[in-house]
């Protein structure tokens, strides 16, 4: 194995985990030795290709992920407007379940 990735923070904890948990280790060293035994232009296409897929799935999870904190960017800004009393005409401090009782006329 790379002497590199071998030296990275976390690195035997992450091997005990792989090894011991998930039993992944031949089909590591397997994909590993492939891998290496590519031509050099072969690797680097594959490389591009992964590349280019890690790129493309952070900028869905962006994309995702704005939104989510634009619904509750809205959301909060509501709860915020009904708590200080200015949708008091639409709905009054005295509840929901109070306004939602008088719709229903009960």
């Amino acid at each position: 194995m790379n002497e590199w990735i071998m030296g990275l923070p976390f690195y035997s904890q992450i091997e005990g985990i792989i090894n011991d948990t998930l039993g992944l280790s031949g089909l590591i060293d397997e994909g590993y030795a492939f891998f290496t035994g590519l031509n050099v232009v072969v690797q680097l296409l594959a490389l591009a290709i992964v590349a280019i897929i890690l790129v493309m799935g952070f900028f869905e999870l962006l994309k995702k992920l704005s939104k989510i904190i634009v619904v509750v960017g809205i959301l909060v800004g509501l709860y915020l407007l009904y708590d200080g009393g200015a949708l008091d005409g639409i709905i009054p401090s005295s509840g929901v379940v109070n306004v939602l009782l008088t719709f229903i006329a009960w």
